[in-house]
């Protein structure tokens, strides 16, 4: 019984002298809880965001650093923007990245290190590993390091075989020459090489060259249609692209020819005070009318247009001749463009200019006082008869556009 207790009492030492030797970083549990986030995927060539978050474990939280290792032979390149908060160092070396950071920081600051990763064009299809970890003190503690958990692997696929545009038209008129060549570009969507031909299915329809290889730099091809002989219709076909070290080959790219008597009009509208072309703010309905040449009292076709957001409208099936074309919308003044000829199977653009605004009663082609007093009544209002800049209230810069054209007349010098 003496034994037993003899040794119970040397254990309870023992355990009390481990606990008084232990350094703090062991004897305190800190979690900085870094994590990485990878994409599943990437392709080779490719570069890529990787991000590694972590907090700031304690209060007198210092001295933090990240050490970050992709897989061998690939490359990491780091900047001090993509860091939150920033950092004292950023280095990146080979497949190695390294931040640090000075200061002393609260308890729960997330740090947000986001550097980018490159794969080799050459690299071999499979799963690869990132390693890294987090290292830090807190007060008077021992280093503390952390394992970075979250994603560890990526999957290296091969790269995408692209092409613009989408798809191809070709116009052209029954007994006429044959339309002009499109251009049909290929690209990789990465600097990894990728070799491909082509081939169609119709037989008007030809490709040159018919095969090569493309990076992430466009290579054109330039495609020609012979209509000789084609009767009036609509025509379709199918490229197909072919690249086998691609992941999504073959692609195909619809072509439609189309063999018409009729012409096409594609008119382009510009708006001052609405941004840059690609702004839903360009998106405008306009009357479209066409006169004689010269003789506004005989209008010859009606219709309605709407623009897209670069401010182009299209028009087909209309009569091959000759026409003063005139345009205009419920809040601007109408343009008018003179003997423009529209030719079958032909698409005929027509640059219409700027458009000025200010006529928000649309009732007498002209910017005057009728308009101005609309303008007031509908201040602070969405009302698009007063809202010039489509930005959703009438206001004061909507007032300063008017005034820009104020006592102006439209081409036409009456409503349409």
């Amino acid at each position: 019984m003496v034994g037993e207790m003899r040794l119970f009492r040397l254990v309870i030492v023992l355990v009390l002298a481990t606990i008084v030797v232990l350094p703090v970083s062991m004897a305190l549990a800190y979690n900085a809880y870094p994590t990485r986030t990878l994409p599943a995927t990437v392709e080779r060539g490719e570069t890529f965001n990787v991000t590694v978050t972590f907090i700031s474990a304690a209060d007198d939280f210092h001295a933090a650093s990240l050490t970050e290792n992709a897989p061998p032979g690939w490359n990491v390149t780091v900047n001090r923007s993509w860091v939150q908060p920033l950092p004292s160092v950023y280095v990146a070396n080979g497949n190695k990245a390294d931040f640090g950071w000075t200061g002393n920081y609260t308890v729960n600051v997330t740090f947000t290190v986001v550097y980018k990763a490159t794969v080799p064009s050459g690299a071999s299809l499979g799963n690869y590993s990132f390693s890294g970890f987090v290292g830090y003190y807190v007060g008077y503690s021992g280093h503390i390091f952390e394992d970075v958990a979250g994603d560890l692997n990526v999957t290296v696929v091969p790269p995408t075989l692209c092409f613009e545009p989408a798809s191809i038209d070709f116009y052209g008129a029954v007994n006429g020459t044959n339309p002009p060549n499109q251009t049909l570009e290929l690209f990789s969507s990465t600097p990894c090489m990728l070799n491909w031909s082509l081939s169609d299915d119709a037989g008007w329809l030809e490709e040159y060259p018919t095969s090569g290889n493309c990076t992430n730099v466009h290579v054109p091809v330039a495609l020609s249609a012979n209509i000789s002989g084609m009767s009036l219709g609509n025509y379709t076909a199918n490229i197909t692209i072919t690249a086998p070290e691609a992941n999504n080959s073959p692609q195909l790219v619809p072509v439609v020819l189309h063999i018409r008597t009729t012409g096409i009009l594609k008119g382009q509208v510009n708006f001052i005070g609405r941004g840059d072309p690609g702004s839903d703010k360009w998106i405008e309905p306009f009357v479209v009318k066409l006169f004689e040449p010269g003789n506004l009292d005989n209008v010859l076709w009606t219709g309605n247009a709407t623009t897209d957001n670069t401010g182009v409208f299209t028009i087909e099936d209309i009569v091959a001749a000759t026409y003063d074309i005139g345009i205009k919308n419920w809040t601007s003044l109408s343009v008018l463009k003179t003997n423009v000829t529209l030719t079958a199977g032909v698409i005929t653009p027509v640059a219409f200019g700027a458009i000025r605004q200010g006529d928000c009663k649309n009732d007498d082609d002209k910017v005057t006082l009728a308009d101005r007093i609309l303008m007031y009544n509908l201040w602070g209002t969405s009302d698009f008869r007063g809202d010039l800049k489509r930005d959703g209230s009438v206001g004061l810069p909507d007032r300063i556009l008017m005034y820009s054209y104020w006592n102006q007349q439209g081409d036409l010098g009456f409503p349409i």
